[in-house]
């Protein structure tokens, strides 16, 4: 076919096609370089990640913990203000009592502490 045809035809058509070739060329060299770019990123994110996901962990512990600690601080001041426990209360933190009621200390006894010995 090429045969018949002009010599001009013939070499504009090679030159169309190296226009095209040269494009493609281009087009995929370029897109290797922003592909190698790319997962030179990612390579050097990957620590930075790893390591931002051991700190939310710790965080995370850190929370919970001091949630556990909040509710029951929270359950203590409950129990502080609540008005039905108002003298067990001013029992347990102070030496005040009912006027109705005294304190006992025990003493150890003299003569066990000898036996024991």
């Amino acid at each position: 076919m090429d045969r018949n045809r002009p010599r001009s035809q013939r070499s504009h058509k090679k030159s169309t096609y190296r226009g095209v070739t040269g494009e493609v060329w281009l087009k995929l060299i370029f897109s290797w370089i922003i592909a190698i770019a790319s997962i030179g990123s990612l390579v050097k994110l990957l620590p930075y990640h790893l390591s931002q996901q051991a700190k939310l962990k710790e965080l995370r512990i850190q929370v919970s913990q001091t949630e556990a600690k909040v509710a029951e601080l929270r359950q203590q001041l409950n129990h502080n203000f609540d008005p039905q426990q108002t003298r067990n209360l001013m029992e347990q933190y102070s030496s005040l009592l009912a006027p109705n009621r005294s304190r006992i200390y025990w003493l150890p006894n003299k003569d066990s502490d000898r036996q024991e010995e």
